[in-house]
Parts: C-alpha cells; sequence; structure tokens
C-alpha cells in the first residue's frame, strides 16, 4: 500500500514549529507564569503549561505538570498534579485532584464500517482522507457557543484518575469519585462513581441542594465569604 508523504518543505516547516513550542514551554512561558501569577494571585507548579485561551479569574492553584488548554478555570479552584484539561469551563471553588479530559468520538455503533477518521472526516487529522464529507460528528459541545467540549459547575470535587468525556456538563457542587469515567452529564450536588460513572448517592436532600443552587454562595465575592465562613459548617442552619 502506497502512502502519500508530505513534502520536504512541509516536513522542515512542522519540525521548526515543533522545536520553537518546546523551546517557548520550557523556557519563554517562565516569564509568563511569573507575571500570570502576580495578575492573578495564583500559583502555578513546576513544569505546568498553560495555552493560549486559557484564563484565570484569580487565587487559583494550579499543580506540576498541569496541561491546560483553553480552559477557563473559575475563581479560588485548584487543579492537582498532572491534570491534563482541554477546551473545558471550570467553575468557582474546585477541587480537581487529577482530572483528563477525552475530547472526540469514534462511531460504534453501525454509523459507519471502520472506526479510523479517514473514512468519515475530511479534516485530515492524521494527514490524509479518503473522503470529501464528514458524516460523522466527532467532537460533542457542552457550550458550543463558547468552543466548550465540558462544563463543570462550582463547588465541584473530582477525585485522582477521573477521565471527563466530551459533552459532559458536571453540576454545581457534585462529586466524581477517584478513577471514574464520566460519559454523560451530572447533576448538581450528586455523588457519582465507577466505569462508566453512576449515581451512587447525594450530598445534601433535594431541598437543601435546590436553596444552595438558588443562593449561589460562590458568587457573593470574597469579603462576604470572609465574613460567613464559620457558618459553612451547618448546611442546615445556612440554608434557614
Amino acid at each position: 500500500m502506497m502512502v502519500k508523504m508530505e513534502s520536504t518543505g512541509k516536513y522542515i516547516k512542522r519540525k521548526l514549529s515543533d522545536a520553537g513550542s518546546v523551546l517557548y514551554r520550557h523556557i519563554g512561558f517562565s516569564f509568563v507564569k511569573m507575571r500570570l501569577e502576580r495578575k492573578y494571585n495564583s500559583i502555578i507548579g513546576k513544569g505546568a503549561y498553560l495555552s493560549k485561551g486559557t484564563k484565570l479569574e484569580g487565587k487559583d492553584f494550579i499543580g506540576n505538570d498541569v496541561l491546560l488548554k483553553n480552559v477557563n478555570i473559575g475563581y479560588s479552584t485548584y487543579i492537582g498534579n498532572g491534570s491534563n484539561i482541554s477546551n473545558a469551563r471550570v467553575g468557582r471553588f474546585c477541587c480537581i485532584a487529577g482530572l483528563e479530559t477525552v475530547i472526540g468520538r469514534h462511531p460504534v455503533k453501525g454509523e459507519n464500517l471502520s472506526i479510523h477518521p479517514a473514512f468519515y472526516s475530511s479534516a485530515k487529522q492524521y494527514g490524509y482522507s479518503y473522503v470529501d464529507k464528514t458524516s460523522f460528528e466527532e467532537v460533542r459541545y457542552a457550550d458550543k457557543q463558547n468552543g466548550y467540549n465540558i462544563v463543570i459547575g462550582n463547588d465541584v470535587w473530582i477525585g485522582r484518575g477521573v477521565m471527563i468525556t466530551d459533552g459532559v456538563t458536571i453540576g454545581d457542587g457534585a462529586v466524581i469519585g477517584a478513577g471514574s469515567l464520566v460519559t454523560d452529564d451530572v447533576e448538581p450536588y450528586a455523588i457519582y462513581a465507577g466505569t462508566p460513572a453512576h449515581k451512587i448517592g447525594s450530598r445534601f436532600d433535594d431541598e437543601t441542594a435546590g436553596k444552595l443552587m438558588e443562593f449561589r454562595w460562590w458568587d457573593k465575592g470574597e469579603d462576604w465569604i470572609r465574613e460567613h465562613a464559620d457558618e459553612f459548617k451547618n448546611p442546615d442552619s445556612f440554608v434557614n
């Protein structure tokens, strides 16, 4: 089987671009990181890299070797070591021990004879395609208007080793157990775990969760939160 190789000019250009990207990530980004830490009063760990399109709201913690690509990080959110997150919006006051987002799907239920993109996508992701028109939606969006494949709410706790597929929305206050594979939306204040993840409990009863969703304490601002922080110890008293 003959495969058409890319031209020498394109090959050299691609390799030079690769070399430039490596140099920037390991040298140039160090200066960008210092500026971001000061501007947003945040901490960015060793080996972490925030690519273009990533935004911090402030007082965030980005762990070591974290890779963020086009990610909007809400106020006072923690991203644990080694996380790899792309095209996502993450809410305020989240604790993410370790997360990998999975973007892209393949036809597995009879939509196409082959699972290889060359037979259903004209994007030429791997350098070539056998078709001129795309016939299968490879990527799902949770917020298509803003280009986010995954949306994670506020006050969400995600355990280490979790994977979330595209098109998924994690509701406010939810908890995802370590090592889970999340393929469907997670309702607010629900506790999910497993592969695939399924609901195993709730943080609060429906009435309390509803009141918290309506109140949205994470939007009250730093001064209000400091003043009322002790009240968080008693959820029943807080909502009533």
